[in-house]
């Protein structure tokens, strides 16, 4: 049986996590870039359909958490935005 990855959940405003559990396809952006509200941030891909995550509100982005290619459960943390 594949072991998932214990990932920490995304609890504060500032941060955006996985709204489904899937697979990471593509991680969008990068520490120190700028975001403008509703800019694609990463896309989850689950039961092979494709959901892009977007930017809440403007900001810099602060870290990121999870790479392309991991597995994600709900609420895991993927982008910390300033």
């Amino acid at each position: 049986m594949p072991k998932t990855a214990a990932n920490r959940k995304a609890l504060a405003r500032n941060e955006i996590g996985s709204p489904l559990m899937g697979r990471l396809s593509a991680v969008l952006v990068a520490t120190g870039d700028m975001v403008e509200k509703d800019t694609p941030v990463f896309v989850i891909e689950a039961m092979k359909m494709e959901t892009t995550i977007t930017a809440p509100y403007e900001s810099t982005i602060k870290a990121v958490h999870l790479q392309a290619g991991e597995l994600v459960g709900q609420g895991d943390l993927v982008i910390e935005l300033e």
